[in-house]
């Protein structure tokens, strides 16, 4: 009895006789197009020869700060392969295609005939393993959902007209994956990538909707404020300079001031601040130059316009962008008030602290919005402006302040008393073993103290906060 195709196909390949799997595989799928069995076989042997390519390219990425993108003979040979995979189309729901996306994790974005495959079996190719994100030693990593999202919103981006891809079906697999993945960290990503598509498609109010919350957990990063600047580019120059004139007033490192130097330079040049645009385009250069970085397209076209002068002095800048971003902070978050404050904890993430402002409320503050030569400690003074009431609390700036009269907390000196288990007592006080240092025994200390509420005697009650010798 003669053994079925789709076996011999199989066994040639899981033999590692790649080539003659494909000489046998290939005639008999063409001449028997709905044998699923013998599709299946030749999916794997596609598979296979895939990862011969892919493979390298993994690797190569890796030593090469992530650039995944296939030289042009790795493209043309992985293009006509996903072209043989396409009219196989083999039904989702199996390994194939979780084994496909798993090797294409890096660089889908690269290829059209995934991204098109993704959108077209994107309610049927993740399962719940694929949603659920990857937890290592330095955290949460990605699910292979929302890893794949984002590139398809990539090749969007990039590749949108010259694919024919719809960005509506972009949308609804972000609205997919937002609500299918169990990602924590990382799920704010999948709304800033939405914005930027919103952007690209002039849809601004929708992408505000988008930002705006990002913005507000990431206020200290410059990407985010030039991605809402971006929406107001063509509806509001005032507004679109001062959000520009923020990020770049938060950009920790000129590399990240670059998008928005090229961004707020011709809206300068528009209201005839031809200066201070040549000043913005003349920091973009210098960053290149100093780098040694090749000079690109779109800055290029910068230099090239009328109003341009390379001879400007730049030192002015950082002045002329601190006061042109006044008020952003306000714009974000509506009006604000001054609060203060004293630092009662540290969390054990090392991100924050929680703030005491009375005997009834707290609240936790980022230790990014603090300028960074300053290292808050437990029993000093913080000057916090916040937005909004009650639980919906938002803090928006942060600083070290000098001390500041605040109901609850009072300063005391007195004796101080240590007992033989090193915890002691000044003033009727309790003191924690872990503030006493040593000498402090009999000797009199200065304490400040806040009022808790102790939940075993179901009351308000004092507590030191810090101790110090006098």
């Amino acid at each position: 009895m003669t053994e079925q195709l789709f076996r011999v196909v199989t066994d040639l390949r899981k033999s590692d006789k790649l080539d003659e799997a494909w000489d046998v595989g290939c005639p008999a799928v063409q001449e028997n197009p709905n044998d699923i069995y013998l599709k299946g076989a030749f999916f794997w042997v596609c598979y296979a020869f895939l990862k011969e390519v892919q493979n390298p390219i993994n690797e190569r990425g890796k030593n090469n700060n992530g650039n995944y993108r296939p030289n042009a003979v790795e493209f043309e040979r992985i293009n006509f392969l996903l072209d043989w995979v396409v009219w196989l189309d083999v039904k989702p729901g199996g390994y194939e295609y979780k084994n496909f996306l798993i090797l294409f994790q890096k660089n889908l974005d690269n290829f059209q005939q995934i991204v098109l495959l993704l959108l077209k079996h994107q309610d049927l190719l993740f399962s719940d393993e694929e949603k659920e994100p990857y937890l290592t030693e330095k955290g949460e990593s990605p699910s292979l959902m929302l890893k794949c999202t984002r590139l398809v919103v990539k090749a969007w981006m990039v590749s949108a007209e010259k694919w024919e891809l719809q960005l509506d079906s972009v949308l609804s697999l972000l609205d997919k994956t937002r609500v299918q993945t169990h990602d924590i960290q990382h799920k704010i990503w999948l709304d800033y990538d939405e914005a930027k598509c919103l952007i690209m498609a002039g849809r601004n109010d929708e992408a505000r909707e988008f930002i705006i919350p990002v913005l507000k957990k990431k206020q200290s990063e410059s990407w985010a404020w030039g991605a809402l600047a971006a929406t107001y580019r063509t509806e509001d120059t005032d507004v679109a300079i001062k959000m520009f004139a923020q990020g770049l007033c938060n950009a920790r490192d000129e590399k990240f001031a670059l998008p928005l130097l090229k961004g707020i330079a011709p809206l300068l040049a528009e209201k005839r601040l031809t200066k201070e645009a040549s000043m913005c385009i003349q920091r973009a250069v210098n960053c290149y130059q100093d780098n040694g970085w090749n000079i690109k397209s779109d800055l290029e076209k910068l230099i090239g316009e009328s109003w341009f002068d390379g001879s400007v002095n730049i030192k002015n800048l950082k002045l002329f962008l601190q006061q042109q971003s006044k008020g952003a902070l306000g714009f974000l978050h509506g009006d604000t008030k001054l609060e203060y404050g004293v630092v009662t904890n540290l969390h054990k993430s090392g991100k924050g602290l929680h703030l005491y402002l009375s005997e009834n409320e707290s609240i936790s503050v980022p230790l990014r919005l603090f300028e960074k030569h300053e290292k808050p400690v437990i029993g000093e003074y913080v000057k916090v402006s916040v937005s909004g009431k009650g639980d919906e609390k938002t803090v928006v700036t942060a600083e070290m302040t000098s001390a500041h009269e605040m109901s609850g907390i009072e300063t005391i000196q007195s004796e101080l008393s240590v007992t033989d288990k090193g915890f002691g007592f000044a003033d009727n006080i309790f003191v924690p073993a872990y503030m006493i240092k040593e000498g402090m025994d009999k000797k009199m200390v200065e304490i400040v103290k806040f009022k808790k509420f102790d939940k075993k005697k179901g009351r308000l009650g004092w507590c030191a906060l810090s101790i110090k010798i006098c």
